[in-house]
Formats: C-alpha cells, structure tokens, sequence
C-alpha cells in the first residue's frame, strides 16, 4: 500500500508538471515517439532533426549530461540528480543505450538520473516524460493506437515482459481484468500484447496503468497519465513515463525501500525475499484457478544477473 501511495503521488506530480508546459505553451510536438535499435536506424533510412541525447545506466560520463536545460543537484544526504528540461518549440530525442535493447524516444519533455555517492555503480535509474500524441490533445482511440505501437516497439526491441514475484502469471484480457479489480488496483504489469477495447481504455485511461519490462540486466517501466485540463472536446492530454532502471534499483531499492544495511546486502538477502514472493504468487494463482483465471505457466522470472555473477565469484 505505501509503495502504491508513493507512485501515484509521484505520477500525480509528473503530470501537473509536464501538463502545464502543455497548457502554458499551446505548442505542436513534431513526429510522434519512435524507437529503434541503434544499429538499424541508419540502415532504415530514419533522419533525426537533431542529435539524440544519449543516456546509459552507470557511469555518469557515458551519458550526454550537458546541453540547456541541464543541471546537476547534489543534495546533501550524497543523492545526486542528473536533470533535463526542453523548452516549446525545442524538444527533446533522447536515446537510451543498452546493446541491442537500445531505444529512441522523440518529443521528451524532462529527463532524470538517479545517483548516489554511496552507490558505486553511477546511475541506476533514468527517468522520461514524454508526449503521447504529437498534439496538444487527442482522441482517445488515436491515443490508445499510439501507445500500443509503443509497446510493440518495445517488444521488437528485445524487451520481454515482467510480472512482479507476487504477481500471478496472467495474460491477455485476463491480466487486464485481474489489474481492474480491487485485487490490484492497477498495481499490476499488464500484458502489452493484448489490445484493450475502448471501453476497457476509457475506464482506465485516469488510473495510470503500467507495463513493465525486462533485458539483459535492465528494467524498464511504462506508466500512462491521462487528464483533461484543457477542457477538450472528444480529446485528452496523454503521458508517458519511461522509467529504465538497473537491478540494484529495481530488487535493492525496490524489495528493501528505507532500510539502508539491507540495500547494501540486497544480493545476499533477495533470494530468500524471492521465495517468500513466490510462494505469494502460488497462493494467489491458486485462488484465481478456482475462479476460472487460466495461469500463464510459461512465463519465467527473468535470470538477474548480480545474482550470477555473485555465485560464480563464490565458486
């Protein structure tokens, strides 16, 4: 409940912020969100109108941290943040490189890093918001189309899909209904080749709903914020966040938030977390079957890669 209570506040805020740009601006976005590896994108022809901004999880030196609207906070509890905001007329191609998971994302908003001097590894999460729809606003289903071809872009891309070690291992509609329900409260990762109907989109357009995916080490979140402020007709304003983080942020800080000592021997303790989650997740799916839930038994929990190299150290 608090982790759900903390990332909608979050969510809440990324949205009054970046809305405002909207309604402040009125502006025109030009193309809509595209992604492609980095090695296909000269063959395929594409022309960017400007040079991406490049960033990685890691060293802050391998990312492009300068440029206006640029800035480094340090605080002082040794947190430090990487940040980036585009100005109307102006916006952003940010380029997110991991290997051939490496992605584009064109009419970006802000971005931001996330770091610690306590944390050796540099940066371990990058967030960014973005635009759905080149527009100010849009239709719903126009809205609905673009985010699925996202998705399918990511999938093309290597990226597979996540569900959390609590999680029941559904798809399709049924993953749909089961992150509807009161079970979930669309704290569930939904499964991105199911297609929603218009109805099931318009119910759950304002509940920021997510899609959560995993590739060689790297995590990566996909949350929808959806609001009407500017009073549209028959259109909306839609956004999105990309969050990508490293498995130091996603299991360390993710399964231990707050607890320092434990964040630090996050390698040590998650197995016995994992099989405290897992026997959740098999209790749960237990309880659906009898409801005439079908499990998705050929999903697997993606291999984590500190946790290999960990054992193979010790041997």
């Amino acid at each position: 409940m608090i982790r759900m209570v903390f990332r909608l506040a979050t969510l809440l805020a990324i949205f009054f912020h970046i809305a405002s740009v909207f309604a402040e601006n009125n502006y025109r976005m030009t193309g809509v969100a595209r992604m492609y590896s980095t090695s296909s994108s000269a063959s395929n022809g594409h022309e960017m109108s400007q040079l991406p901004t490049l960033i990685r999880l890691g060293n802050p030196q391998s990312s492009d941290l300068n440029g206006p609207g640029s800035s480094v906070d340090n605080h002082p509890t040794g947190a430090k943040f990487y940040q980036r905001d585009w100005q109307r007329g102006d916006l952003g191609t940010v380029q997110f490189v991991n290997g051939n998971h490496s992605f584009v994302i064109d009419n970006v908003l802000s971005m931001i890093g996330f770091a610690a001097e306590n944390v050796p590894e540099g940066i371990y999460e990058w967030s960014t918001n973005f635009g759905v729809s080149p527009e100010q606003a849009d239709t719903h289903e126009a809205a609905r189309d673009r985010v699925m071809k996202l998705l399918a872009q990511f999938r093309s891309l290597g990226w597979k899909r996540y569900i959390d070690s609590s999680d029941p291992r559904l798809s399709g509609k049924q993953a749909w209904i089961y992150a509807a329900s009161d079970a979930a409260d669309w704290e569930y990762s939904l499964d991105s080749t199911y297609m929603p109907s218009m109805d099931e989109w318009m119910k759950a357009k304002g509940k920021f709903p997510r899609w959560v995916f995993y590739a060689d080490g790297a995590y990566l979140e996909v949350s929808l914020m959806e609001s009407n402020m500017g009073g549209f007709v028959g259109k909306s304003t839609y956004l999105l966040t990309v969050n990508v983080k490293s498995e130091y942020a996603f299991y360390g800080l993710g399964y231990f938030p707050g607890n320092a000592e434990k964040i630090h021997n996050w390698k040590a303790l998650l197995p016995a977390e994992l099989e405290k989650y897992h026997a959740m997740r098999l209790k749960t799916e237990a309880a659906l079957r009898a409801q005439g839930y079908a499990i998705d038994t050929t999903y697997q929990d993606p291999p984590i890669k500190a946790l290999q190299s960990s054992s193979a150290s010790e041997n």
